[in-house]
């Protein structure tokens, strides 16, 4: 893959992760009162990272995908574990609870089982573990915590955390990018 593809969809990945949590914001915090735009920004975000996947198909020279039955499960497995983790994150906001926990666990594992399934679809062998894909997903797992403590800097800890909490969210977020850079430039 070319640089100036990777450049284009870290770039992609950045904005539309952006907008979304901006967009999440929008929506969960009541003094903002903004749900309506926040649903709209949400909903452009998760487009653009969306579009990332046809995106860098194409400048990786693969064919488009042939959506089978097979991902079709996929999709609505990991939608189901998707809408179960957020369902969870929501509950525990305020307070933690086990219901909260144990939804969003729950969606944890579906979206872990979607994997699972589209390599099934996609007629591929189960994942190999080395080390270079471990410490991808430690450095994807520390990049993932670093964004949720800025998003709970943000939401839950108070307003006057707010601007601290966008750039810790903002951090996490580029420690994710990086981490697919990393990978890609790697076995490119």
């Amino acid at each position: 893959m070319k640089r100036s593809n990777l450049v284009i969809l870290t770039v992609l990945g950045t904005v539309g992760g952006l907008l979304l949590a901006i967009g999440m914001c929008m929506c969960l915090l009541p003094a903002w009162n903004a749900f309506a735009p926040g649903v709209v920004l949400a909903i452009i975000g998760a487009i653009t990272l969306l579009s990332i996947w046809p995106i860098g198909r194409k400048a990786a020279g693969k064919a488009a995908i042939h959506f089978t039955a097979g991902y079709a499960a996929t999709a609505l497995v990991g939608l189901i574990g998707a809408i179960a983790f957020c369902i969870g994150l929501v509950n525990c906001l305020g307070t933690v609870s086990t219901f909260g926990l144990a939804v969003g666990i729950a969606g944890i594992i579906l979206i872990l089982a979607a994997i699972l399934i589209v390599r099934k679809a996609a007629g591929k062998t189960a994942i190999a573990v080395n080390g270079q894909k471990l410490l991808a997903y430690i450095i994807g797992i520390i990049g993932a915590l670093i964004l949720g403590v800025g998003m709970c800097m943000t939401m839950v800890w108070g307003v006057g955390l707010m601007i601290p909490g966008i750039v810790v969210g903002v951090i996490g977020l580029l420690v994710c990018i990086l981490n697919l850079v990393l990978r890609v430039t790697k076995t490119a």
